[in-house]
């Protein structure tokens, strides 16, 4: 019995449609368990993310050291940081200062990895929303930085977090002493933050600008500071223009110091071209989810 064209050309071609669908078929399979939540690849791309966000050579966790004396307009972080002079008169301690041995986050929010690494947390869905609760988005009539009236849009500053992961219940913590009327108002009386936070390179060096953003959680507890500084110096050059460049961060508050240095690249630090930046006071406990 012979088969006709006509009949071999159609099982021909349903013979490729079968084919062709059992190849997407299998092709979605694949997909859908690479990028199902607790599948090993997306396991591997949140843990890479978190750690990127929570240590690493981005994000850091310090314990603050005390030093001898108050900072202040003329003993500010770093020497010769505040420009100018101001009539003040350096407040004396009276009494000992405790030390605070609570620990804390540093982390360089506006890097690019660390932007990334947010985006990928989000895209896994609600699990990792609280990193989206702080976040800035560019404005259509949004004004260029304007140097000679020091005007810095956020989206063009380098903004660094303190945020505080573990509280040492036998001393004080940040927002005990940097805050007035029992945490509720900042800062306090003894601190002045704008000589007080300090970012140095060996490009020159740069103080806090604007306000300190506080963060506050969803119980109404203060749980960051974020201090935001400029990226460019006073004649227009990048602080941060190498490759693995060294960026110190220092805050002093009322004698207790947050301290840790930085190596960035400087194409992985924002332009402020981009559209939005997050600025997340969230953190997530490596340790604590490795014995979980």
């Amino acid at each position: 019995m012979s088969i006709s064209s006509p009949a071999i050309s159609l099982l021909w071609k349903s013979s490729i449609r079968i084919a062709c669908c059992a190849l997407l078929f299998w092709c979605a399979a694949i997909t859908g368990q690479e990028n199902r939540s607790g599948s090993p690849a997306s396991d591997a791309v949140e843990q890479e993310a978190l750690n990127v966000l929570n240590d690493s050579a981005r994000a850091h966790n310090v314990s603050p050291s005390l030093q001898d004396t108050r900072c202040s307009y003329k003993n500010p972080a770093f020497p010769g940081l505040y420009p100018g002079d101001r009539a003040v008169i350096d407040v004396v301690p009276t009494e000992a200062v405790r030390p605070d041995g609570s620990e804390y986050l540093i982390r360089f929010q506006s890097a690019k990895p660390v932007q990334s690494a947010i985006q990928r947390l989000l895209g896994m869905g609600e699990k990792w929303s609280a990193y989206r609760r702080e976040a800035y988005h560019a404005s259509k009539d949004a004004r260029p930085t304007d140097l000679p009236n020091e005007y810095h849009p956020y989206l063009d500053r380098i903004t660094i977090a303190v945020i505080l992961k573990h509280v040492n219940p036998s001393g004080p913590n940040l927002f005990d002493y940097a805050f007035k009327d029992q945490g509720r108002n900042f800062p306090s009386t003894s601190f002045d933050f704008l000589p007080c936070a300090g970012l140095r390179t060996s490009h020159g060096q740069v103080f806090a600008h604007g306000f300190a953003m506080r963060v506050f959680g969803y119980a109404g507890e203060p749980r960051a500071l974020q201090f935001s500084f400029p990226r460019l110096l006073v004649d227009g050059k990048p602080l941060i223009s190498e490759s693995r460049e060294k960026v110190e961060f220092r805050l002093v508050v009322n004698q207790r110091v947050f301290e840790t240095t930085f190596y960035i690249n400087a194409i992985d630090v924002l332009d402020g071209s981009e559209k939005s930046l997050y600025l997340p006071s969230a953190f997530t406990d490596l340790k604590e989810m490795a014995r979980q």
